[in-house]
C-alpha cells in the first residue's frame, strides 16, 4: 500500500510489465505467408509457455501447480532464444531432483511441501540430458555441466509397487550436472526380450502405464528418444575424457541401430512397444492401436531410420493418422476400446480423446518436425498451419466445433464422433513450446550453434516467395534476416549477404557468424533448385 499510493507508482509498475513483456515476446519476430502461424509464433506460444508452463504451472483444466520433471524441462528449452538464462536455470533446478539411483521425481509441489511421486517411468529422467546437451550446444555455456547440485534419496520401490507419493531427503551427497545427466542414462541402457529399452510404468505416454509394468515391457519409442540422446550427449563425454562411459553409449547405440530395425519394425512403420507378454503394440497385427504418430516421427528425429524405412514410416503416419478434412493428426488408431490387453488408463478414455485416438498435440508437432526433416517442405508447413489454433476459429462454424480458446494451443482434439475437430485441454500444455520450436526451427529453419553461429536452413514450401525473421539477441544487438525464394525453389540455400558482404554457403545451408557488438545486422538469403 505505501509503495503504490506514491504518485506515478502504479503507471511506474504496469510499464515495467510492458516492457518486459515486449521484450521477451518480441525476441523472434516472423513475417511468413501464413498469417495464422505468424500470429502464434510472435508471442502467444512463448506468453503461454512463460506465464502458464513454467511459471503459473496452473489452468483450468489442470491446477496442480507442480514441477513435471519432464514438462518444465521441455518447456524451458523454448525460452532459450529470448531467455536462456531460463533454460539453464530449469537444468539446475531438475539435476537437484533426482534420486542417488539416478531415477528422478516425475513431479513435485514445491516447498514447504517439497513432495513429489517416485515412479518407474522410464522417460523421465532422459528429459536432463537431452535439454542439458540442447542447451550446451545452443548456446556453448559448458559451464553448466560444473554446476552442483545435491542428490535426494527415499525408500525405494517395492516389487509391484508403480509409484509412491512421498517427502524426498537431501541425501548428503551431489555432483556436478555431467554426473547428473550420465546416472539417468546409465540407469537408462536397458534391454528387453527384442533388446529394446524396457518401457516401466510409462514412456512419455503417461497413460500406457501397465504395458509394461511387470519389468519386461519394451517400448520402441525409447530406443528412438535414446539414440537422439546418446548422440547429442556423446560429445560432452568426449570433452570430459571420459571413456568408459563413450565406450557404454557407443556400444549401446550401435546395439539399438540393430534392435530397432529388427524388433522395432513392422513392415510398412515402426512398431511403439511391447506388452510384458510378448505381443506388439503399434503393429498391423493388433487389434486396436496399430500405428501410433510418436514412434514414426522419432524414427526420423533421431535418425535412426534408414531413409527407405523413413519414407515409408512417414507414408504410413500421413496415410492413417493426418486427417485434413478434420483439421487434426491423431496419435494412434484405432483408439483402444475393446482389446483384451490392458494397456493402462488410456483405454479409460473415451475413444477419440486426448491419448486414445483423438490429437495429442504435443505429438503433433514432432510430427510436423519429421515431416520438415525429411523434406517434406510443403506438408510441413501445411501441418504447421493446420495445427495453428488460428486455422480452427477462422468462421463462426468453426467456433462451433472447436470451442475452446483461438489464441493458445490446445492439448488435445478430439477425433472421433460426436465430437471430432473439438479442443480439449487448453493453456496448460508442452505443445506451446514445442509448436514455438518446430515453427521457428524446423520449417523457417533458425537456430544457433554453439552461441557464436546463426545456422538458417529453412524448410519451407516452393510456393513462398519470402519470409522474414528478426532476432534480438540476448544482451545486445539485432540480426533482420530476409529470406527470398525468387524461382520458386526453395530447396536449398545459394547466395548469403551480411551487412552488404557476400558469405558463402555451406552444405546449402547459410552459416552467420553471430556478433554480439550491440548492433544491429541484416542479412539477405536467396534460396535456389
Amino acid at each position: 500500500m505505501q509503495r503504490y499510493r506514491e504518485a506515478g507508482a502504479v503507471q511506474q509498475a504496469l510499464d515495467g510489465i510492458v516492457d518486459f513483456w515486449r521484450e521477451t515476446l518480441g525476441a523472434v519476430r516472423v513475417d511468413t505467408p501464413v498469417k495464422s502461424v505468424d500470429l502464434m509464433l510472435n508471442g502467444w506460444l512463448t506468453y503461454q509457455n512463460l506465464s502458464c508452463r513454467i511459471w503459473g504451472r496452473s489452468a483450468f483444466y489442470q491446477s496442480g501447480g507442480a514441477f513435471g520433471f519432464r514438462d518444465q524441462l521441455q518447456d524451458s528449452s523454448a525460452m532459450i532464444y529470448a531467455r536462456p538464462d531460463l533454460t539453464r536455470q530449469q537444468i539446475r533446478i531438475h539435476a537437484a531432483h533426482q534420486f542417488v539411483e539416478g531415477d528422478v521425481l516425475h513431479w513435485w509441489h514445491v516447498a514447504p511441501m517439497e513432495q513429489g511421486l517416485r515412479t518407474r517411468f522410464s522417460d523421465d529422467l532422459c528429459w536432463l540430458p537431452y535439454i542439458t546437451a540442447f542447451y550446451v550446444n545452443t548456446t556453448g555455456d559448458w559451464s553448466v555441466l560444473d554446476e552442483v547440485e545435491p542428490f535426494l534419496t527415499a525408500p525405494l520401490l517395492e516389487e509391484g509397487e508403480d509409484e509412491v507419493y512421498l517427502k524426498p531427503a537431501l541425501s548428503g551427497g551431489s555432483a556436478d550436472v555431467y554426473e547428473h545427466c550420465c546416472r539417468a542414462l546409465d540407469r537408462s541402457l536397458t534391454k528387453g526380450a527384442h533388446g529394446l529399452p524396457l518401457m516401466g510404468t510409462g514412456d512419455w505416454n503417461d497413460g500406457m502405464n501397465r504395458v509394461g509394468r511387470e519389468g519386461k515391457g519394451e517400448s520402441v519409442w525409447m530406443g528412438f528418444f535414446l539414440t537422439r540422446i546418446l548422440r547429442d550427449f556423446l560429445p560432452m563425454c568426449e570433452r570430459r575424457g571420459d571413456t568408459a562411459r563413450i565406450k557404454a553409449y557407443t556400444e549401446y547405440l550401435d546395439h539399438l541401430a540393430i534392435a530397432l530395425n529388427d524388433g522395432g519394425w513392422d513392415g510398412e512403420w515402426y512398431r511403439r512397444a511391447y506388452y510384458d507378454n510378448g505381443a506388439p503394440l503399434g503393429s498391423k497385427d493388433s487389434d486396436e492401436c496399430r500405428i501410433d504418430a510418436l514412434a514414426q516421427a522419432w524414427a526420423v528425429i533421431s535418425a535412426a531410420a534408414p531413409p527407405d524405412r523413413a519414407r515409408q514410416a512417414l507414408d504410413a503416419m500421413e496415410a492413417q493418422l493426418v486427417a485434413e478434412q478434420d483439421g487434426i493428426i491423431r496419435l494412434l488408431t484405432p483408439p483402444f476400446v475393446d482389446t483384451p490387453h490392458d494397456p493402462g488408463y488410456i483405454k479409460g478414455y473415451v475413444a477419440g480423446v486426448r491419448e486414445n485416438g483423438g490429437q495429442y498435440t504435443h505429438a503433433a508437432c514432432w510430427a510436423v518436425r519429421a515431416l520438415a526433416e525429411d523434406g517434406r517442405r510443403d506438408r510441413a508447413a501445411r501441418m504447421l498451419e493446420m495445427l495453428s489454433p488460428v486455422s480452427h476459429a477462422l468462421d463462426p462454424a468453426a467456433v462451433a466445433v472447436y470451442q475452446v480458446e483461438p489464441y493458445v494451443i490446445a492439448a488435445d482434439i478430439y477425433g472421433a464422433a460426436p465430437h471430432v475437430g473439438r479442443g480439449g485441454w487448453t493453456w496448460y500444455t508442452g505443445s506451446s513450446g514445442w509448436m514455438f520450436r518446430v515453427g521457428v526451427e524446423s520449417v523457417l529453419g533458425f537456430t544457433i550453434e554453439g552461441g557464436a553461429t546463426l545456422v538458417i536452413a529453412p524448410r519451407i514450401p516452393d510456393d513462398w516467395p519470402e519470409f522474414h525473421i528478426h532476432y534480438n539477441v540476448p544482451g545486445g544487438g539485432s540480426y533482420d534476416i530476409t529470406v527470398r525464394n525468387p524461382n520458386g525453389s526453395a530447396n536449398k540455400v545459394v547466395d548469403v549477404t551480411v551487412d552488404g558482404f557476400p558469405l558463402q554457403a555451406v552444405d546449402g545451408t547459410a552459416r552467420i557468424p553471430l556478433v554480439r557488438d550491440g548492433g544491429p545486422h541484416g542479412v539477405d538469403i536467396v534460396l535456389g533448385a
